[in-house]
């Protein structure tokens, strides 16, 4: 009877010890190459948002001006 219970959870040892295997190669596929495309995407986004502010800030500049010197 405790042969079978130490066979029983040696078993499920094994199991646990696959199934951490599986889950630290899928974090480390997230970590490797998931957050890179979404850091390169974010990193583009930020780039058109600095160009979009700087058009504005121009706009505002030219409507000062305009306003200032007629």
């Amino acid at each position: 009877m405790s042969e079978d219970k130490e066979r029983q959870n040696e078993l499920e040892l094994v199991k646990l010890i696959g199934e951490m295997k599986v889950l630290s190669e899928r974090i480390n596929v997230i970590k490797n190459n998931d957050l890179h495309h979404v850091q390169k995407s974010l990193d583009f986004i930020t780039k058109i948002l600095w160009g979009v502010g700087f058009l504005v800030l121009g706009q505002v500049v030219i409507g000062l001006r305009m306003t200032v010197w007629g």
